[in-house]
């Protein structure tokens, strides 16, 4: 094992609260009464909404959204459902094709509030919305990201710019301050977390280019990951995961308004999976039936460290836990690597019966994954080995999330969509 290797896995369990703390974040909300059983809390395209006790796999609550109907989603794939956002003994909940955001105590599965968001022709909601410092960040495929107070509703400040944004599929990043959104239509944008655009309804930066349209080869469905130098999201029109700088260098006294492109990596197939970088790697699965780990240092120029084939695409995004890395695959399999040489860590990967588009979620030894087969599982994390499964009666495009309801714990198990567990 080399000695760069070494000092990865010794400064991984640092790295792993550094990176989530910096991440994905979920602030607290006014506080609910606690009870005193956890909830695996997961969705379908059946628009049901399920707490389920994740020590036997019985149902604890459901709350069932009305059922919106709309044509498949961009691509002519099926329509992405969004994943529960967590935090604080809150759920929120988006509904595709519906312009209402539902607000639940996550013990009980209790409405609190319907948040109507103002609606526009072409308005859908399919990304995952997230949340810091009592906001909501919404992405709508009306081009337009929200942030939301969680007390009034309100809308504190939204960005739209149809000539550069396009739809907005996936989920915003948050990171030091900023939050980060990339587009169909193959933009990153930076902007003020608290604040929003300037004056002028510009972003901090963009990239490629304000106003820079047609022809760009990236289209990004994916979130960004960034590792505190850089950002990397994967396209699906040219198969490329992008490395941007997230800080573009001062030039004589000018901040610039356009990001830095570092340099691409090149794939079989399109990327809908949203990478997790920890410890100077980018680990991220492609429809080339391909799952990556590259050097952030050496990207575009060495290849791969290293690369694990499965037998169909790779959609979902990677989740990271004690040096191994969990991820689906369109094969019907749950899969468990190696972090630091891809090897197979169960003696076969785990089976369901059917495309596993959800990111996986760890909670105390066990792995928690939906699957096109109807069910919810939760799969022992050592062996690979069935631990319970339930039937949720729709197909699971979502990622689950954890509520413990363990205020002395203080942790809150959300698969971000960047693949960190928070």
């Amino acid at each position: 094992m080399s000695h760069r290797w070494r000092n990865v896995l010794l400064s991984l369990p640092v790295a792993l609260l550094l990176f989530a703390s910096c991440s994905k974040k979920f602030s607290s909300d006014n506080p609910l009464v606690i009870a005193s059983i956890p909830s695996v809390i997961i969705s379908s395209d059946n628009n049901v909404l399920y707490g389920i006790n994740p020590q036997n796999g019985q149902k604890n609550w459901s709350f069932g959204m009305p059922n919106i109907t709309g044509t498949p989603g961009w691509g002519g794939n099926p329509v992405i459902q969004p994943s529960p956002l967590l935090y604080n003994e809150v759920v929120y909940m988006a509904s595709a094709y519906s312009d209402t955001i539902y607000k639940l105590n996550s013990a009980t599965g209790t409405l609190i509030k319907k948040i109507t968001m103002p609606y526009q022709v072409g308005f859908t909601v399919q990304a995952t919305p997230i949340a810091d410092a009592n906001l909501i960040y919404i992405a709508t495929t009306n081009d337009t990201l929200y942030a939301i107070d969680t007390g009034t509703y309100a809308i504190k400040w939204k960005f739209g710019s149809p000539t550069d944004m396009t739809s907005l599929i996936a989920s915003p990043t948050i990171y030091n301050g900023n939050v980060y959104i990339a587009s169909v239509g193959g933009h990153v944008f930076c902007l003020n977390k608290t604040t929003g655009p300037d004056a002028s309804g510009n972003p901090i930066w963009d990239y490629p280019g304000q106003g820079v349209t047609a022809p760009i080869p990236a289209s990004f469905t994916s979130s960004p990951a960034i590792d505190g130098q850089q950002l990397y999201i994967g396209s699906v029109s040219d198969s490329n995961l992008y490395a941007i700088y997230i800080n573009p260098a001062i030039v004589a006294g000018v901040v610039p308004t356009t990001a830095v492109l570092h340099n691409t990596f090149k794939t079989g197939g399109k990327i809908t999976s949203s990478p997790t970088t920890v410890g100077g790697f980018i680990y991220f699965g492609s429809w080339d039936f391909s799952v990556y780990c590259i050097d952030s240092n050496t990207i575009g120029s060495e290849g791969y460290v290293w690369r694990y084939q499965t037998t169909s695409s790779v959609g979902s995004s990677p989740v990271i836990q004690n040096n191994v890395l969990y991820i689906g695959s369109y094969d019907y399999n749950l899969y468990a690597l190696n972090l630091v040489d891809g090897r197979l860590k169960w003696g076969a990967p785990f089976k369901t019966k059917g495309l596993i588009k959800s990111s996986p979620v760890p909670y105390n030894g066990e792995i928690y994954v939906g699957s096109y087969d109807n069910y919810m599982y939760a799969v022992d994390s050592a062996t690979g080995t069935l631990r319970w499964q339930y039937y949720v009666g729709g197909n699971i495009e979502c990622s689950p999330v954890i509520d413990n309801l363990n205020p002395a714990q203080n942790t809150l198990y959300n698969s971000g969509v960047s693949g960190y567990i928070q």
